[in-house]
């Protein structure tokens, strides 16, 4: 049975309610119910008889715990950037305590200097959504009631007393924080174990094996978490280094690719547009293109359900099977899909019906006497609102994936089937946002997309981009009121829709939209021929691939080879190596896939921004300069040997080159050089595999005679040599955007690298973004490289620029381009000098 625990004061002090608290985490009530108080003292003593759950490192705040019920204490705000400044804690972690027993001493005066606030909280943060009642007000003492809260029954108070073992401090690695795929794979983590397993932060604990209450968290990069798991030692210890290591992996996350994306011209307006003449609507773009047809609105009919239901048990029944239809459904998607990005959408959608909390909320429903469809749809709506409390953009894009389980759910427990609106061939269609099922339905009939709300990085804009379909979202409230059947002119490049244009317009966009198809395949018809400049200078033009399938696309587009494999993608979402066998295995079918041409592989690429839980690299403080590619030889050995006899192992072996990642020092290339060779004789290997590195660290390029006397050619990783060169950070969320490889700077690095490699006849190759960047082409041909690598959608028209070039009138920009201030003047002169 319930029981009901008192909660009293920790502090002297002035109660104030929680609602009056200046942070919106206590004021909302994101954490649970509870009180505040102003201290008059500098000591926290224990509300009630309890044990410490958890006591925070930075000593501002713990949390307590008793019969299931879990309250925290927390001192002050934003005093966590204290790291305990001020703070003398008395007790620790795991320690059983005694109502009014000292636990935490604190400077009033620090307090007053630096935090936010003094006040002290007091919140219940388990039971879920527990109320405090019978709060006090006015002035209290230490030991006096505070307030009382419902805690668990007997199951309860046993799970309070589970012995929890606990990991050490966790940083979050995944750029956007725990959003949807990232927390559905932790979830499956800890759902492999059958005890508690908890994500702790600030005090504040969640169930490891619910995706809703993971994303609830709002972990962001950069947090710091703890996970602690009950059960044995020896299970929970195995259990939490798991995870661990999915923590360290970025639970298999690749790199965010950010959508395209051009700055509109002007902003959404959502007063109400005059539609009777021609009317321009502005957003972001979610896919670049043009695309030109007739305005569809695209509306899906809600499934109808009754909210009653006199047979509990039989509603539990079907929520049970129905949910177990969907699951094997959706896993049997994701074993059919070829897309990884729609298998990864598939998969956060399988997490979710998955979820305890959505499960437990809606059979909480049906106890009440409710249908199982009702309390579905009250389990979304309360998931749902714990995404938008978060104010974080990215969690609050997967509420979608919400409402699309929703319609899904809803309509199998009510028997009902949804009629798919017919789309007409063609169309530009218009909705307020729209779910991944459906744009999956699309079948080729959507010329355009234009939506009133959305998000460049919302699942339906990921799939929409996989599917070349120009879109653009957040265009605002008027999209809804386009007459259906109004012609649309919609630019995805510029982000922008034209309503009803005129016949001028029309005209103009019609045009713009041939060209743009006949230049297309234009390009496309002359990939497979060779790329020189118009006074014959060859530039061979390369794919940047991660596996065999882009292998094989790039080799249709009429790549001339491969110059840049990323070896790390057979290791993501991986806790263990594969075995040499298998590395061998994949390197081959990316060879055979490259249609005889030269294959260039890059030894992994570990550390940094890219960890692996099988890879040794320790903790830093700054890991981008820290142990990172070919730095992490040393305490990896054993793997690197493997990943290089594999490289070795393909045939023909004459095809691949080897490629060195993160070379700073002459003597690196002599070393790993010496291990190839040793590694060659091994195997037997007589063809001669070139050994290259990668020119991404400014010494490289600024002693690159010294390196080319070694190397057999270099490729210049323009990503992290302009992040080292301007000294920033490429993903910092506020500088990231001066972080241009245009900078006259990155320039000059890569002019000297191109001369140190002439002296001793070495090919100089880029396999960065800027390679892909049409404005850098001439410049790196004028600097004197002569392989591109790019993605294969790029080859052919990256080909298509190199044979409307001059070498000469490259080289003498490029010169200009060195003695230029600024990024933004070397593109002026890229758009004067060659109108790109």
């Amino acid at each position: 049975m319930p029981n009901t625990l008192k909660v009293f004061s920790p502090v002297d002090g002035a109660v104030v309610p929680l609602e009056q608290v200046p942070d919106p985490v206590f004021s909302e009530h994101m954490l649970g119910d509870g009180i505040a108080v102003d201290p008059a003292n500098d000591t926290v003593f224990a509300p009630f008889d309890g044990k410490i759950i958890n006591f925070n490192k930075a000593s501002h705040a713990l949390v307590l715990g008793r019969d299931g019920a879990e309250v925290l204490i927390h001192v002050g705000l934003e005093t966590v950037s204290l790291k305990g400044e001020g703070f003398t804690p008395l007790a620790k972690a795991g320690d059983s305590v005694t109502l009014g027993q000292p636990l935490l001493k604190f400077s009033q005066e620090v307090l007053a200097q630096k935090a936010a606030s003094p006040f002290v909280m007091v919140v219940v943060t388990a039971p879920a959504d527990a109320p405090a009642l019978q709060k006090a007000d006015g002035l209290v003492k230490a030991g006096q009631p505070l307030f009382e809260v419902t805690a668990g029954g007997a199951s309860a108070a046993a799970d309070a007393q589970e012995t929890f073992t606990e990991s050490s401090p966790i940083t979050v690695i995944n750029p956007n924080g725990l959003h949807a795929r990232p927390a559905a794979v932790l979830a499956q983590l800890a759902m492999a174990h059958p005890f508690t397993v908890q994500l702790v932060k600030d005090g504040h604990a969640a169930d490891a094996k619910s995706i809703v209450g993971i994303m609830g968290m709002a972990l962001c990069a950069g947090d710091t978490i703890t996970v602690r798991a009950a059960g044995p030692a020896d299970q929970a210890k195995a259990a939490l280094a798991k995870i661990e290591a999915g923590f360290k992996e970025g639970f298999g996350e690749k790199d965010a690719v950010s959508a395209p994306s051009a700055a509109p011209e002007t902003a959404a307006e959502d007063a109400p547009a005059d539609f009777s003449k021609p009317v321009r609507l502005s957003g972001l773009s979610a896919c670049g293109g043009l695309a030109q047809g007739k305005a569809f609105l695209f509306q899906t009919e809600d499934a109808a359900f009754e909210e009653n239901a006199s047979d509990p048990q039989a509603e539990r029944r079907l929520l049970d099977e129905t949910l177990r239809a969907l699951t094997a459904e959706t896993e049997a998607k994701i074993a059919a899909e070829k897309s990884d990005a729609a298998k990864d959408i598939l998969s956060a959608h399988l997490g979710i019906l998955k979820d305890p909390v959505l499960l437990n909320t809606a059979q909480e429903a049906i106890s009440r006497g409710k249908s199982a469809a009702y309390g579905v749809n009250e389990a979304v709506r309360y998931s749902i609102d714990v995404l938008k409390k978060t104010n974080n953009r990215f969690l609050m894009e997967r509420i979608a994936d919400l409402k699309d389980l929703r319609r899904a759910l809803l309509l199998r427990l009510s028997g009902g089937q949804q009629a798919a609106p017919e789309i007409p061939a063609g169309c530009i269609l218009l909705a307020d946002e729209l779910l991944p099922s459906e744009v999956s339905a699309f079948d080729g009939r959507v010329a355009g997309v234009l939506l009133e709300q959305g998000s460049p990085t919302a699942h339906a804009s990921i799939m929409l981009r996989n599917m070349g379909i120009p879109s653009v979202v957040r265009a605002g409230q008027n999209v809804l009121s386009v007459p259906t059947g109004a012609a649309v002119c919609l630019d995805g490049d510029a982000a922008a829709a034209f309503v009803n244009p005129d016949e001028q317009q029309c005209q103009a966009f019609a045009a713009r939209l041939e060209q743009s198809r006949q230049e297309r395949a234009k390009q496309q018809a002359a990939a497979q021929d060779a790329a020189a400049t118009q006074d014959g200078v060859r530039i061979w033009v390369e794919g940047n691939v991660s596996n065999e399938k882009e292998a094989a696309l790039a080799a249709q587009n009429g790549a001339d080879g491969l110059g840049l494999v990323r070896t790390e993608f057979l290791f993501h979402g991986r806790a263990q190596a594969p075995s040499e066998a298998e590395q061998q295995a994949a390197y081959q079918a990316v060879l055979d896939a490259a249609g005889g041409t030269t294959v260039t592989f890059r030894t992994l690429d570990a550390g940094g921004d890219k960890p692996l839980p099988f890879v040794d690299i320790p903790a830093e403080e700054n890991p981008i300069v820290g142990i990172r590619g070919v730095r992490a030889f040393k305490r990896n050995e054993a793997f690197f040997r493997t990943q290089i006899r594999a490289m070795l192992s393909v045939t023909p072996a004459d095809r691949a080159r080897i490629m060195l990642p993160m070379i700073a020092f002459a003597d690196e290339v002599d070393f790993f050089k010496k291990i190839i060779a040793e590694e060659k004789a091994a195997l037997g290997v007589t063809a001669d595999v070139k050994v290259g590195i990668m020119v991404e660290v400014p010494s490289a390029a600024l002693t690159s005679e010294q390196m080319a006397r070694r190397a057999d050619f270099f490729s210049v990783g323009t990503n992290d040599l302009t992040q080292y060169t301007l000294a920033i950070d490429r993903g910092h969320k506020e500088l990231s955007a001066l972080s241009d490889h245009l900078h006259p700077a990155v320039l000059k690095l890569i002019e000297m690298t191109c001369a140190g490699a002439k002296k001793h006849h070495k090919p100089v190759a880029v396999c960065g973004a800027m390679a892909g960047d049409l404005a850098a082409v001439p410049f790196l041909i004028g600097l004197g490289v002569t392989e591109l690598a790019v993605g294969a959608g790029a080859v052919a028209e990256v080909k298509a620029l190199v044979r409307r070039l001059d070498a000469k009138k490259c080289a003498a920009a490029a010169q200009a381009a060195v003695g230029l201030a600024s990024a933004q003047e070397v593109r002026a002169l890229a758009r004067k000098e060659f109108a790109v």
